[in-house]
Order: structure tokens, then sequence, then C-alpha cells
């Protein structure tokens, strides 16, 4: 039995399959991996390979299964920044598994997940925000929600408009945002504009438009450290309403 050690706890054997730490991986890929020429380009040791054959670029990491990089040359393949993924490959450049529609020489990164390509703006370097404004386009506290912005025209919640909120006056409450600690007051707040509340939960991935009567009375308060929001004739508590 042969043994061909890529290091990082990988094992080829007899050019047929492919250990890591002793159980077998990455089968499904068996008729397209040339096992002589199979080799690690770059490891984090447990989640996260660049592989190369001399026919393929292949990846697996804490965010994808094991893959082939689309139109990915071997011979001209090279890893830009090994903690975001991104590489760059025959005039292609990717974000962990997926190519770009655009090149990384040409984007800004903004705050929180969205980037700016000329006149576009892309969000998690994959997804257009259609009819953004990218002169006015701007991250609602970036370094706390990351996923909320807006523009001249609509307020989005990553990469989809808004279509209650009025870009103008929609505001994230500061309370939300000014340093009190409350339960999941690192993705849980409250926002308002001229009609509406809204509230936004950034893991959950989801922002619900609150019909208060009385926006203008809308505040937020932390109370035995859960953080509700209040407006005259309702509380809410994670966007549930409850009489007060």
């Amino acid at each position: 039995m042969s043994r061909k050690d890529l290091g990082n706890g990988f094992v080829v054997i007899d050019d047929s399959f492919i250990l890591h730490f002793d159980s077998e991986v990455y089968r499904k890929f068996y008729a397209d991996i040339d096992f002589q020429s199979f080799e690690i380009i770059q490891s984090n040791g447990s989640t996260f390979h660049y592989f190369k054959d001399n026919n393929h670029v292949y990846l697996e990491s804490y965010r994808n299964r094991f893959c082939m990089l689309p139109d990915a040359d071997p011979v001209d393949f090279q890893i830009l920044d090994f903690e975001k993924g991104m590489a760059t490959s025959g005039g292609h450049d990717y974000v962990f598994e997926q190519k770009l529609a655009y090149r990384l020489a040409d984007f800004r990164e903004l705050p929180g997940i969205y980037q700016l390509v000329g006149d576009s703006v892309y969000c998690a370097y994959f997804k257009h925000v259609e009819d953004a404004d990218a002169t006015s386009f701007e991250v609602l506290h970036g370094e706390r929600i990351g996923n909320v912005a807006k523009d001249s025209k609509h307020v989005y919640f990553r990469d989809e408009i808004v279509p209650d909120a009025d870009a103008e006056s929609f505001s994230i409450l500061a309370e939300c945002v000014g340093g009190s600690y409350y339960r999941e007051c690192d993705h849980t707040f409250y926002a308002t504009d001229r009609r509406w509340a809204f509230y936004i939960d950034s893991i959950a991935k989801s922002i619900k438009t609150i019909k208060t009567k009385n926006v203008q009375q809308f505040g937020f308060e932390v109370r035995d450290e859960l953080g509700y929001a209040f407006d005259g004739e309702y509380r809410y508590l994670y966007g549930k309403r409850a009489r007060q």
C-alpha cells in the first residue's frame, strides 16, 4: 500500500482514495481528482483548505463543502487573501467557492456586508443591490448592524428594498446602538421613519414593519436586561406586541 502524505492530516492511499485524519473524504469527486498530482495549496489545518491537481483547483472551507472552483486554472491560480477566501485565476476572481462578476481590484469595501464597484453596490460580494444609488448609499451603523443601508430612494435590508420604509426619515433608534447592554443587543434593533417602526434581527436576516399609530412616541429602553420598545399603547419584545 502506497501512502502520499500531503500534510495537515491528508494522505493519498494507493492513488485511489484520500484520508483526512484516517477518515475517507471527497469520495464523490474521485472521478475528477488526479490522485498522482493532487496536493495542498494552503490549509489552516482543520476547516479550510485549497487543493489542486493537474486539471482543477478545489476548495473546502467552513463556508462550503469540498468543490471545484469554476474555471480556475491550477497553473496560474493564486490566493490573494487566505482568511477572506479571495483568489484569482485566468482573469477571474473568487471569494471562497464563487466566481465574482467583477474584479477584486475594482471594488471598495463598505462597512458591514456591502461592496462598491464603480456605480454598482453589491451585498456579500455576489448579490447586486438593484436600483441602489452608489453616490448616496450609506450603511447604517455598519460596525454594529452591517446589513441595513439606505440611499436617496430606498432603505435596504441586505440586498432587498424594504418596501414600507421611507428613506429620507428612516433611522435606527439611538438607544439601541448607544452601548447599553441588553440580551441579543448584538443583532436585534428597532428603527423608525415618519410613518412606521421596524424590528430588525440581523442574524435571522429579517426586518418586520410595526404599524404603530404613535410613531412619534416610539422609543426604546432596557428593563431587566431585555430591550423593549414602546409606543404609548403597546410594548414590543423581539418585535412581538403586547399591551403595556
